[in-house]
């Protein structure tokens, strides 16, 4: 069955669909000998794919992983500053294997992402699919409800005005559910209400949520189906 040639390179885990058509445009993906252009349509059984010179082979199985990230470590393969990578968590059999689903900055923690289906990966990332991400705050300052309230409403950042959140109160902390995925986002919407982060940490990715028993720094093995 054919296919088009940037979802069967992300599915064969050699990158993201989106970086695949990247790859297409500048001309070093061809298919059985000649430059493979968007739109182009493969099938896996019958097609020779190379990129960069190399066949692609289809990806024999898909890998989900749900990893709890630290704070401290990047979410690269590498740093040009060498601070730790969450890469460097998983067994060297992996880290080639697999990529993130979006990021978590330097000093967030939580639940990420790894795979090698780039047609999850399309899903989770498009801003199209409005897929919640929950996160849990603590903040120096105690919330006011009026500053709950602005946060519900959606505040002001320099990209914009962000969309209504859901936020609620649980022991202490503030829950804030976004389906955006703007830069540093959830730490601009408290600064723009007045609120301190003192420590933020993702705990649910649509469907998934950071189970409990999983400790920082490791990883389990989930099902596409625990996503979506």
């Amino acid at each position: 069955m054919q296919e088009r040639v940037q979802k069967f390179l992300s599915q064969a885990g050699i990158t993201s669909r989106r970086k695949a058509e990247e790859f297409i445009k500048s001309g070093q993906v061809s298919i059985n000998g000649r430059k493979a252009k968007l739109g182009d349509k493969v099938d896996p059984d019958k097609d020779e794919v190379k990129v960069y010179g190399k066949v692609v082979k289809p990806a024999a199985q898909f890998i989900y992983l749900a990893l709890n990230k630290p704070r401290g470590y990047v979410v690269s393969k590498s740093d040009p500053r060498r601070r730790k990578t969450v890469f460097e968590l998983l067994p060297e059999e992996l880290r080639g294997k697999v990529w993130n689903i979006g990021r978590l900055d330097f000093d967030t923690e939580g639940l990420l992402i790894l795979t090698n289906d780039g047609d999850l990966t399309q899903k989770l990332a498009h801003p199209k699919y409005e897929h919640d991400k929950e996160y849990e705050v603590a903040t120096q300052e105690l919330p006011s409800e009026s500053q709950l309230e602005l946060l519900r409403g959606g505040v002001e950042i320099a990209t914009g005005l962000t969309y209504p959140a859901e936020v609620k109160m649980r022991d202490g902390k503030i829950r804030i559910t976004i389906h955006e995925g703007k830069k540093r986002q959830i730490r601009r919407m408290l600064a723009a209400v007045g609120l301190t982060v003192a420590n933020l940490k993702r705990i649910r990715i649509n469907k998934l949520k950071l189970p409990d028993s999983l400790p920082s720094g490791q990883y389990a093995k989930i099902r596409r189906e625990d996503i979506l």
